[in-house]
């Protein structure tokens, strides 16, 4: 099978990314998909260096909260509390937002797929169900497979 996705630019100026191999393996079916989304995120927002701060757009406090998880290097890495991100996100942000808020809407990216969860109702723990690091190195296996 062959995926190719491509995305012209404003001044007519092509770009490509195209992948072979066998995608019924779930395992290469991931990666590819991994990597399809990490090119777009690229070529369509080439122009905003951190995605999550564009400016005149106005984003939800999900997408916020969303955005953050996946761009921002001061995002938590690993498992973290509601609390825990409440007191990041108002850091970051500049502005107060309700605990139960946070919670609401870290379980929907969790039911949406973005966050893994474990723990109890009281003990409950996130973190993006795609860690920043394995990110980067399907990033870096893309760009080895388009090379070769």
């Amino acid at each position: 099978m062959r995926v190719r996705v491509e995305v012209e630019g404003e001044e007519g100026i092509k770009t490509v990314f195209e992948r072979e191999g066998d995608l019924l393996r779930e395992d290469l079916r991931m990666l590819t998909i991994r990597a399809v989304v990490k090119f777009l995120e690229e070529h369509l927002s080439a122009s905003e260096k951190i995605p999550y701060e564009s400016e005149g757009e106005e984003l939800t406090i999900k997408e916020r909260i969303l955005k953050f998880l996946k761009y921002d290097e001061r995002a938590p890495r690993d498992w973290f509390t509601s609390s825990e991100f409440k007191r990041t996100y108002e850091e970051v942000y500049g502005e107060s937002v309700k605990l139960s808020t946070v919670s609401t809407y870290l379980a929907q990216l969790h039911a949406e797929g973005f966050l893994e969860r474990r723990g109890s109702k009281a003990l409950r723990k996130y973190r993006l169900a795609i860690p920043r690091s394995e990110l980067q190195q399907e990033q870096k296996a893309a760009e080895n497979c388009e090379n070769e």
